[in-house]
């Protein structure tokens, strides 16, 4: 059976650590490791994190644990991710955000493919939003906003060569929910990866998944294994908007620069950009 590090990133967000924790550790398709990482949190999150651990330990003494405690903030998210990919010794990763919710199932449906297919490298669930509160945000997952074609291709499940991924769908925009949604295959190029992503304000964890997607194949599970929490501090602004569309202008001219991206494709993307150009009032 592959095995699964768990790497849970934390900033400021201790009235849901204990919980979450709880939920990665009753997975039904168990991790091998947890790895917890903190970056300066200024509310209690680090004690919270000190006495979970003890609790941990007394009910699962075999699991290893390891944690990292920053002195001060990293400013960038992929910093943090770094720290935790280098700590992973599994064969994947699940970086489990310390705000969001797993179902217990989320790691048995993700990591099903990889037992049939070694060339996986990332797996994936539909998502729902949820409140700060944990009530649902909105009355459908994601499937309709992340099918922008209306194609349909993340209403049921799949198995796919990631280059082939791209070109159907997420070399044109990011149809991945979050990343607490995905697992990824635990290889070197990973760090490299996370450096290129650092040049992106917003869209770098969009850059990630494409450049792993290149490097074998994609699965997606059509369930509602994740809830990604939204937080009333996240207001999207005009101007963030228009930085998320230049983000999106440059991550497609890198991606038609590959020598397996279609003229079809690209056709796609011109049109995507024409659309939320308008829409955007870029």
């Amino acid at each position: 059976m592959n095995t699964v590090s768990a790497v849970l990133p934390n900033y400021n967000y201790g009235k849901y650590l204990s919980s979450r924790i709880d939920e990665i550790l009753s997975q039904t398709y168990p991790i091998s490791e947890l790895i917890i990482l903190d970056d300066a949190s200024t509310d209690n999150s680090v004690e919270i994190i000190r006495q979970k651990i003890a609790e941990v330990k007394k009910l699962h003494p075999n699991l290893v644990i390891k944690t990292i405690f920053n002195k001060s903030n990293s400013n960038n998210v992929f910093s943090q991710w770094q720290k935790g990919i280098a700590l992973a010794t599994s064969d994947y990763i699940w970086i489990a955000e310390a705000d969001d919710v797993a179902s217990k199932h989320f790691l048995e449906f993700v990591m099903r493919p990889a037992s049939s297919h070694k060339d996986l490298v990332l797996s994936y669930s539909n998502s729902k939003y949820i409140t700060e509160h944990n009530k649902l945000s909105k009355k459908d997952s994601l499937r309709k906003m992340k099918d922008f074609f209306r194609k349909r291709h993340i209403s049921r499940n799949y198995i796919i060569d990631g280059k082939d991924e791209l070109n159907k769908n997420l070399a044109i925009y990011n149809t991945i929910p979050n990343v607490s949604a995905t697992v990824f295959k635990n290889q070197p190029s990973l760090a490299k990866f996370l450096d290129e992503a650092k040049v992106y304000k917003l869209s770098g964890d969009w850059f990630f998944y494409i450049k792993v997607a290149e490097t074998g194949k994609i699965a997606y599970c059509s369930k509602t294994l994740n809830s990604h929490r939204l937080h009333s501090t996240s207001v999207t602004t005009s101007t963030s908007l228009k930085q998320r569309y230049r983000e999106m202008e440059h991550i497609h001219n890198f991606v038609k620069n590959q020598s397996f991206i279609t003229t079809s494709t690209k056709s796609r993307m011109a049109k995507l950009e024409a659309s939320l150009k308008k829409h955007w009032e870029c």
